[in-house]
């Protein structure tokens, strides 16, 4: 018999240790211990795990109480300017929940090139956040240039600047704000739908479909604002958030992002007073700030109609005189600097149809005998977002010969179920969703018929629902 008896009871041990144990007991001739020492690893493992969910849930409860008790103060008192919250920024669990949720979002390196897996496995996520935490709180913080690139607009020819912090100022930014967010949600109309918690896409979408069915505003003003995140005036912008916040530590922490400049190609540009990078973490809650400014002036105006924007695209639903609107709607956004496309702003009726956040739009009669309503909005995915989705599909299939059928069906299906999860929440014409899976055969008949050199058409080897069987995700 083995000396060793006792069980690891010390559950702030590491994991390492009793690995090593074991290996120890495998070692020894006693395998009476062997069954001694993986109950214990589990009861351990437990104590661990429930450890960290329970730590990972209380920093969650901090910070939601934090947001709780500054949206509260914002709503007694909606012209209230807020000072001390610098030190709320830097505090261990608002920037553990910033690396939280910047680290789901994933996305590429800025121009330290440091990535994510960089800094877990070099730096270490503790070293890292205490780090910031001291560089805030010391007032060394700096952030870096942003790194300029581009990509393609889905469905259009032209590029789509982006600017990427690096992960050290975007933790920043997810910091900031979680602190400073609450304080604007307070003062943010209904008319506004992007980017903002507890709203989405479905929301805005919504409401243009029961203004056409029921309030019959039929005339829309398809709208388009030329270089929004380009040409927005800092300083305009750092008024309106000094309307809400009097801590100059974070009036200057915003002020920096906007002047950090841009790195493209390997040069530095110099800012010029006008925009703000479009990618980075803060720029949808400041530009948010910025058109909340045309929300009130459009609801002050007594215009009669209904405004739904989602971040910088908006339509306008109107009874009548549309182009007349059209002009005011040009001046309130003229007052911050921009303007509407010239091109592509449209007024139009919703009986001729028109997109609007990948949806289209149009008024059609019912067809149903002694029904109460005599038209209604039907709703389908636009051909822009058909075609995106089609091209997604190709590019996905491809020519990889390598891949069998299986595999293929295994990458498409969470392509497919995103897409498809998106347009059903909008109540779309479920017929039009449904011709896609005819679209998506079609490839696949196509890939395999290339793949084995097949004389014939290759229908055979999709035919009685093979793919569905296969567990391809369907359309509609």
């Amino acid at each position: 018999m083995c000396g060793f008896t006792g069980t690891p009871e010390n559950k702030t041990q590491p994991r390492a240790v009793w690995d090593r144990c074991g290996a120890w007991a495998k070692n020894l001739d006693c395998p009476e211990l062997l069954p001694v020492y993986l109950a214990s690893c589990i009861s351990i493992r437990k104590r661990y795990e429930g450890m960290s969910a329970g730590k990972a849930i209380n920093v969650r409860n901090k910070v939601s109480d934090l947001q709780s008790k500054l949206s509260h103060a914002a709503k007694q008192s909606l012209d209230r300017r807020f000072g001390a919250l610098y030190d709320k920024i830097y505090r261990e669990d608002v920037l553990l929940e910033a690396w939280k949720r910047v680290r789901a979002n994933k996305g590429a390196p800025g121009v330290d090139e440091q990535d994510f897996q960089y800094i877990e496995e070099v730096i270490g996520i503790d070293e890292f956040l205490a780090e910031i935490r001291q560089e805030l709180k010391s007032d060394r913080y700096r952030p870096q240039p942003v790194l300029r690139c581009y990509i393609d607009k889905p469905g259009k020819p032209d590029k789509r600047p982006l600017g990427i912090p690096v992960i050290k100022d975007r933790v920043c930014q997810m910091a900031s704000k979680l602190v400073i967010e609450p304080l604007f949600e307070a003062n943010f109309l209904d008319c506004s739908h992007g980017f903002r918690p507890g709203r989405s896409a479905h929301d805005a979408i919504r409401i243009i479909d029961k203004t056409i069915t029921f309030k019959g505003q039929t005339i829309v003003i398809d709208a388009d604002i030329t270089g929004f995140f380009d040409n927005i005036r800092q300083d305009i912008l750092m008024t309106l958030v000094e309307h809400r916040i009097a801590d100059p530590r974070v009036l200057k922490l915003i002020r920096m992002w906007l002047e950090a400049g841009v790195m493209e190609d390997g040069k530095y540009i110099d800012p010029d007073g006008l925009g703000t990078p479009q990618g980075g973490v803060i720029s949808p809650l400041l530009s948010n700030i910025y058109l909340h400014s045309f929300d009130r002036m459009f609801q002050m105006s007594g215009i009669p109609g209904t405004l739904v924007r989602y971040a910088d695209d908006f339509v306008v639903l109107l009874w009548r005189n549309g182009n007349e609107v059209v002009k005011q709607v040009e001046q309130m956004l003229g007052r911050l600097g921009l303007r509407l496309h010239p091109d592509k702003t449209r007024v139009v009726r919703a009986g001729d149809g028109f997109d609007f956040l990948g949806v289209h739009f149009r008024l059609c009669p019912v067809r149903r005998q002694n029904a109460r309503l005599r038209q209604y909005c039907a709703l389908w995915p636009s051909d822009r977002s058909i075609e995106r989705i089609k091209q997604r599909i190709r590019t996905l299939i491809g020519r990889r010969y390598s891949l069998s059928l299986e595999q293929l069906v295994v990458e498409l299906s969470p392509v497919i179920r995103g897409w498809n999860n998106y347009h059903k929440a909008a109540r779309p014409v479920l017929k039009r969703l449904k011709k896609l899976n005819a679209f998506v055969r079609e490839r696949l008949r196509i890939f395999l018929k290339r793949k084995y050199s097949d004389q014939s058409r290759g229908t055979w080897r999709v035919q009685n629902n093979l793919v569905v069987r296969l567990g391809l995700y369907q359309f509609g």
